[in-house]
């Protein structure tokens, strides 16, 4: 991606990164018009809304492209209310990404003419990005959950703890990824299960259609 994107006049690519803590190690001393992220990274990572925020709070002068396989509406919807100004989903056209970088660049929002249909029912209103001290949280879901968890009113914590055990991942995992305590973590898995209606990691699947 970053060769081809070099290879347009107008666009230059100061860098690419690996993780996001290099990339925002990087910005410190590297100011730069436009940033091209993917949505989720590992399980160490800070992704998802959570970068999002802290990239439109660390460097509020930086437009944020998302380029990322997890491409639905409520990913879309989500991603743009928390502050990024654009969504590419993976599989497109990639002279896709460069109409968009230039639009995001030139002071606009994109999404393609689909996903802007598919929005129209959505809120995209900005929400108010986390303090400086707010631990990372990357709530993004799957499409079919998404709207169950919608319904169940769930916080923005309790749906990343919801999304992290339906990958996978255990009390500690989630405690290490989020920089949050296991007893917290316990406490919101228990909130979320409680409005979800069910008491069991099993009956989460289930609900879920996972099993």
């Amino acid at each position: 991606m970053s060769a081809y994107l070099s290879q347009n006049r107008d666009l230059f690519v100061i860098g690419e990164f690996e993780t996001s803590r290099d990339l925002i190690r990087a910005l410190v001393d590297q100011p730069v018009h436009v940033l091209l992220i993917d949505y989720s990274l590992g399980p160490t990572e800070v992704d998802g809304i959570s970068l999002i925020k802290m990239l439109r709070i660390k460097f509020p002068e930086a437009r944020i492209l998302v380029f990322s396989a997890l491409y639905d509406p409520a990913t879309v919807a989500l991603a743009l209310r928390s502050g990024a100004h654009g969504f590419v989903g993976k599989g497109g056209r990639e002279e896709e990404i460069v109409l968009a970088l230039r639009k995001v660049a030139a002071g606009g929002t994109y999404c393609d003419p689909q996903m802007t249909y598919l929005l129209s029912g959505a809120s995209t209103e900005p929400i108010e990005p986390l303090a400086r001290d707010t631990p990372p949280a990357d709530p993004a879901l799957s499409a079919s959950t998404n709207g169950l968890l919608d319904g169940a009113s769930l916080s923005g914590r309790e749906r990343e703890v919801i999304r992290c055990l339906l990958a996978g991942m255990t009390i500690s995992d989630i405690a290490i990824k989020f920089g949050r305590s296991p007893k917290t973590i316990s406490a919101q898995k228990g909130t979320a299960y409680r409005k979800l209606g069910v008491t069991t990691d099993n009956g989460l699947f289930k609900l879920c259609g996972l099993l």
